[in-house]
């Protein structure tokens, strides 16, 4: 049997681009998706997303707190979604925590389709997903 050895961010990157490269012999049309809004060369919010066939799953969206409620977090899904509409992508998915936002994405059409209540600790966990219409 051989050890098991604890490693760091580099070799976790590694193991992700090593699944992705497995993956996509199955997953054939792949892209990464990340915008942000910046001032003065520091970031106030953004958002990473990856596409795979036609569903796109997003990984994060964050704005700074300071900057919370301006619309930003509301710009950036929209030009998520806009992305995934002119890529032919036919649904978005993502998940949050009760900490985080999900009446924010209800109010953007998202539809709460799992939940694990509680998820860690005192947290819920939301699962979402919007259908695309194709414009």
């Amino acid at each position: 049997m051989k050890p098991i050895v604890q490693r760091g961010q580099n070799e976790a990157e590694i193991i992700r681009r090593k699944l992705q490269q497995h993956n996509s012999r199955f997953l054939t049309d792949f892209s990464e998706w990340c915008f942000c809004m910046e001032e003065h060369g520091q970031i106030l919010a953004g958002i990473y997303a990856v596409r795979e066939l036609d569903c796109v799953t997003i990984e994060y969206l964050y704005v700074e707190e300071k900057h919370r409620g301006c619309g930003y977090g509301s710009q950036l899904l929209e030009r998520i979604e806009q992305q995934a509409r002119a890529a032919g992508a036919k649904r978005i998915f993502l998940n949050t925590f009760s900490f985080q936002a999900p009446a924010f994405y209800e109010k953007h059409g998202y539809q709460l389709f799992a939940k694990l209540e509680p998820a860690m600790a005192n947290y819920n966990q939301y699962f979402f997903q919007k259908l695309l219409d194709l414009e």
